[in-house]
């Protein structure tokens, strides 16, 4: 019964949302008699969203309703928009029309689907996050037939962001993964964390968009395989195995070097690896990794790539051309979102990359993966 009373409130919305449009904009060219009515609404909407189950239109509302003057337009505005959005993401969609949601922080890239997706007879609504933060928002208030995802997000790794979405909401969705590092370490991940498919970055949008309307049309149900828990193989949907790269493995009493110029941060890293039973030897500069890389026999280096006197590209780049440590893995720790440090980072040959910030889970579950492969 609740879900027919919010529907019947979400009903109601448009016509809250075309006044309020049509009171603002009177508001803006001078008319007094339109203050009071823009109260009213929003007052009405105070007291409404949250009895539906809509907090935020309550506190929106509210903002609008006790506005000053100067303030009203700008927080009517707030209102609108935020009703708009209430309005597409919770309304059902027509009948055999599909959502599409697309992760990328690029405005242009995502404006050109959305694009050549309405350009198909309104088959599709596309949604577009340009965080991770916004995309797990609509994660949790609808399904989608396909999510489009771009691997480096200003906010989180897009690695993160598909094993939650396969994995922690263990939904059915489609997923694609976009990336523009060209590297089969990152496709196979991808791959084995659930990814459909992996779309190497320049896009063809014209192919892109020819590809999932196929997709999508031919309506065939997937029968899904649940895989017991603790089971270190996955299937694919040939039947073929992926790796778990989750799978345990034992690390303890290989030795780590970490180059981190934030004592913090090397000191809650190197503490995580410890209780692994792993050695870890922490430089604060390029230079000191350079000066003692020999005087062990090191299992993996952690570089940061932001260091002083050396920075770690170059630290990685006499690492790879030295023939004692040439074959050692190397994961590069960089800033949020810089995927031309991870591309140049690859092509002097790291073997992984984890953006800044990161999680102890995340950090471990990354060096043992690569010293599983190392042995």
């Amino acid at each position: 019964m609740q879900d027919d009373l919010q529907q019947k409130y979400l009903a109601s919305l448009a016509d809250k949302l075309a006044e309020l449009k049509v009171l603002v904009r009177g508001f803006q060219q001078g008319d007094m008699l339109t203050e009071p009515k823009l109260r009213t609404i929003a007052h009405s909407l105070h007291g409404s969203g949250a009895t539906f189950g809509f907090q935020q239109i309550s506190e929106i509302a509210s903002a609008a309703e006790h506005a000053g003057k100067d303030e009203l337009t700008v927080k009517t505005n707030d209102l609108i928009k935020l009703l708009s959005e209430v309005i597409t993401v919770f309304s059902p969609p027509p009948a055999n029309v599909q959502d599409i949601l697309i992760i990328d922080d690029d405005a242009d890239f995502a404006g050109s689907i959305i694009a050549g997706f309405s350009q198909l007879g309104g088959r599709y609504r596309i949604f577009h996050a340009g965080t991770a933060a916004k995309a797990q928002e609509y994660l949790v208030k609808q399904l989608f037939a396909l999510i489009l995802l771009d691997l480096v997000m200003p906010d989180r790794d897009g690695r993160d962001l598909l094993r939650e979405i396969k994995n922690d909401f263990n939904l059915p969705t489609p997923v694609y993964v976009m990336s523009g590092i060209e590297k089969d370490l990152i496709r196979v991940e991808c791959m084995a964390l659930g990814a459909d498919k992996f779309i190497n970055k320049p896009v063809d949008v014209d192919a892109l968009i020819g590809t999932v309307d196929k997709m999508l049309q031919k309506a065939v149900k997937r029968e899904l395989s649940l895989v017991p828990m603790g089971s270190e193989h996955k299937t694919d949907a040939t039947g073929d195995k992926k790796p778990d790269l989750l799978a345990k493995v034992s690390v303890s009493g290989m030795t780590i070097m970490i180059a981190e110029d934030d004592a913090m941060q090397a000191s809650a890293i190197r503490q995580r690896l410890q209780k692994e039973g792993m050695t870890v030897d922490h430089a604060s500069n390029g230079q000191e990794v350079l000066g003692t890389m020999h005087s062990k026999p090191y299992s993996l280096f952690i570089l940061d790539v932001n260091m002083p006197k050396v920075d770690g590209f170059e630290v990685l780049q006499k690492i790879r051309n030295d023939p004692v440590t040439m074959y050692i893995p190397v994961i590069m720790l960089t800033a949020m979102g810089s995927e031309n440090d991870i591309i140049k980072a690859y092509d002097l040959g790291a073997n992984d990359y984890i953006l800044k910030p990161f999680s102890a889970i995340q950090l471990v579950a990354r060096v043992k993966s690569l010293l599983k492969k190392s042995k």
